[in-house]
């Protein structure tokens, strides 16, 4: 599994730490090495075109061991996608990221799209929050959450065919859901596992955690 730490606001909670332990792979994309240095976790890689990077903390991980991997300014890809590219070269099955949420919008639904690039490639990507998470729905998804927390599905798609919902407060049975509307925002998980199943289309599932 694969952690990418991008520029965005991030505060250095013992979870996420938790979560760097268990990681094979770190990789700052860019700035994302001061949220790396704030949580004491020198990453693997840092790559971007550092322009959001100081040198004296690209020093400081580089002298810890990790690998820089430096692109020009005038590139076609975010840095985000930059560490997705690399995360993917390394082979890894998983991706999450942080420091993707709370920052400039255009930015944050770039950082979605990715996770389209990394299902096309066959790798499961999150993106993690405070106490959110971001995914693509599976044919069939079992949500990792409790009782009361919010979860919203987000068509990525025209339509969503085959929606059916369990252990929600608003259920749902082979229903089709489409792009405009906000039907499926701000459900809540009224028992566990609560389960989401799809036909077809591309899903966004958002957990809001309690």
């Amino acid at each position: 599994m694969a952690i990418v730490i991008a520029n965005g606001p991030l505060r250095p909670r013992q979870d996420l730490r938790s979560r760097l332990r268990r990681a094979d792979l770190v990789i700052s994309a860019d700035g994302g090495v001061r949220a790396a240095r704030r949580l004491g976790f020198p990453p693997h890689i840092v790559v971007g075109d550092l322009d959001s990077a100081p040198p004296a903390l690209v020093r400081w991980a580089t002298s810890r061991g990790a690998k820089l991997l430096r692109h020009p300014v005038h590139k076609g890809k975010i840095d985000t996608e930059l560490a997705l590219d690399t995360a993917l070269d390394a082979g890894v099955t998983d991706v999450e990221f942080v420091g993707v949420l709370g920052g400039r919008l255009d930015q944050t639904l770039a950082s979605v799209t990715l996770l389209i690039k990394a299902e096309s490639a066959g790798v499961r990507a999150t993106i993690i929050g405070d106490k959110q998470e971001a995914f693509l729905a599976r044919k069939i998804t079992e949500i990792s959450g409790r009782r009361g927390d919010i979860v919203s599905l987000i068509p990525l798609t025209a339509r969503v065919t085959g929606v059916t919902l369990k252990h929600f407060r608003y259920s749902m049975k082979d229903a089709t859901i489409r792009q405009g509307t906000t039907l499926t925002i701000s459900n809540v998980i009224e028992a566990t596992p609560a389960t989401v199943r799809i036909g077809r289309g591309r899903l966004l599932i958002v957990i809001n955690h309690k």
